[in-house]
């Protein structure tokens, strides 16, 4: 999951593939929505010293309206159409947070599922990202590709997913 180095260079939030996106969020049952979070606080860092991504990250239900705010405003400053509200995308953001937490505080199973609605909003967000560093970071570096790591994240997540799916069919 290194960055390529023109795109640390070049890059104003953490570059990734609309694809890879979805592929490692599903995989990892939404949490690689943290990654996603924790990877853009550190890129803003790189503007902004006063920022702690890891602090930004573990708060993410309160500094995740900042980020979507930084992603619009840049869209906005690079004449890109971002068609897409920070608040309304931060509420749904929060909403698909707090869902899955009761279900878990409840003990219903669903729980772990649902958190992986929090890979939408934060898919438009990415998608902004995407069209911003469209003019700045030629495309082999644009962090679409997978790496072993990645593979080994997808094998590990379709090996979970088959055992959930044996183990409800049983």
């Amino acid at each position: 999951m290194q960055q390529h180095k023109e795109t640390l260079e070049k890059g104003l939030f953490f570059q990734i593939g609309t694809e890879k996106l979805i592929e490692l969020s599903l995989a990892t049952f939404g949490l690689y929505g943290l990654v996603w979070s924790y990877q853009n606080w550190v890129q803003l860092k790189r503007q902004d010293p006063t920022i702690k991504p890891l602090l930004r990250t573990l708060l993410a239900i309160v500094y995740q309206l900042d980020l979507y705010q930084r992603v619009h405003k840049q869209s906005q400053a690079d004449r890109e159409s971002a068609r897409w509200s920070p608040i309304r995308v931060y509420i749904l953001f929060v909403i698909f947070n707090l869902i899955p937490t009761w279900l878990l505080v409840t003990g219903h199973p669903w729980g772990f599922l649902v958190i992986m609605l929090t890979l939408l909003p934060n898919l438009l967000v990415n998608q902004a990202i995407n069209r911003i560093h469209d003019k700045r970071i030629h495309f082999y570096a644009q962090n679409t590709e997978l790496d072993g790591l990645d593979w080994g994240v997808l094998i590990a997540g379709i090996v979970i997913w088959l055992t959930i799916l044996v183990m409800a069919i049983s």
